[in-house]
């Protein structure tokens, strides 16, 4: 751990002497139990996956610093967290406000929220709580808070944790796309809000569950394809392109009702000759497979438009898997290719592009 601190300092990650107390004080290893390798090269750490394949990870270490540095955090003060992190995210920052201070974890996810109580039975200034519902207070939360972290993406946050806000008060957020967004934060100043652009990141979702595998809902889709559509009229020639009909699907997508949930993806061989009709049947799917034969021809375009590229400041010298293809192994032979990469099942990690 101080070899990571002392590489990511030296990356300009502003890391002071209170969070390097906090970070040597809690041990990662006790919040996931997958080999913790791939977060001391600055990788995000897997802690949690559910048989469908969704997955969480704790982020890493240069965006925990970097969030933890944008959020001010000073003894006392109450600070909630919106998505648990496994825990370990709450226990820094209990450590960092001290004993006087206090850290709410809120998740929506039954298995995660049971997975952080085991992880913090011993901060006695942190509670973990179920939402029941994003957009509904929970019980018991404080109507004034002075900070607030959102570990998972959204478009926007609650209204409900916005106008918990103290006066001076503020939320740090990913807002946005699935795809990617940016780190907002937004300060109560007044009785208004101010907000300002942290920078690109990209996060995974804030449930669970929306981690797991399956197909945009079609307003999403809707979006990506729209965005996608954009950078390719700037950026590549449109001649041997069907561009246009790109605004017919974007346009066909939007018509379906928001609402509707888009077929669920299963493990192949895990799929029945009734699931997989009605699969077929789905309107999203049809709209697809209408679709199919001009639309197989942009998508590796698109694929490369959405293969974002992690950046690790706070990995070694030599670890750079993206410059080889031979196998990179530690002293046990294990490679590591899959964890440094992150190609682990379900959506993405957390991280700066």
């Amino acid at each position: 751990m101080l070899a990571l601190i002392e590489r990511l300092r030296n990356a300009s990650i502003d890391i002071d002497e209170r969070l390097e107390a906090a970070l040597m004080e809690v041990d990662i290893r006790h919040f996931s139990d997958l080999d913790p390798t791939p977060f001391f090269h600055d990788r995000p750490l897997v802690f949690l996956e559910t048989p469908n394949g969704g997955v969480k990870t704790i982020s890493a270490p240069h965006m925990i610093a970097s969030l933890l540095l944008n959020l001010e955090l000073e003894t006392g003060q109450t600070v909630l967290l919106l998505g648990s992190k496994g825990g370990y995210m709450g226990a820094i920052i209990a450590e960092l406000v001290g004993p006087e201070g206090e850290v709410i974890i809120l998740d929506p996810s039954s298995e995660v929220v049971e997975y952080a109580l085991e992880r913090l039975r011993s901060y006695s200034n942190v509670r973990v709580l179920k939402l029941e519902d994003i957009a509904v207070a929970p019980a018991g939360i404080p109507t004034q808070l002075s900070r607030v972290l959102i570990t998972g993406s959204l478009r926007q946050p609650p209204e409900w944790l916005v106008n918990c806000l103290e006066e001076g008060g503020f939320l740090i957020a990913p807002l946005g796309n699935p795809m990617h967004q940016t780190l907002i934060k937004r300060e109560n100043q007044g009785g208004e809000m101010f907000d300002t652009d942290l920078g690109n990141v990209v996060f995974g979702p804030v449930d669970i569950a929306e981690s797991e595998p399956s197909l945009p809902g079609p307003h999403e889709l809707a979006d990506m394809l729209e965005e996608a559509g954009l950078v390719i009229r700037d950026n590549f020639s449109l001649e041997h392109l069907h561009i246009s009909r790109l605004d017919d699907l974007v346009a066909n997508l939007r018509q379906l009702p928001k609402d509707l949930k888009p077929p669920k993806m299963h493990p192949p061989g895990d799929d029945d000759g009734e699931e997989k009709e009605r699969r077929r049947d789905h309107p999203l799917v049809k709209i697809l497979e209408d679709e199919g034969e001009w639309l197989s021809g942009l998508w590796p375009l698109m694929a490369m438009l959405f293969d974002v590229r992690m950046t690790h400041p706070g990995a070694p010298d030599d670890d750079d898997p993206e410059s080889s293809s031979d196998s990179q192994e530690d002293e046990q032979g294990r490679d590591f290719r899959t964890e440094f990469r992150g190609d682990f099942r379900g959506e993405h990690e957390d991280f700066i592009p």
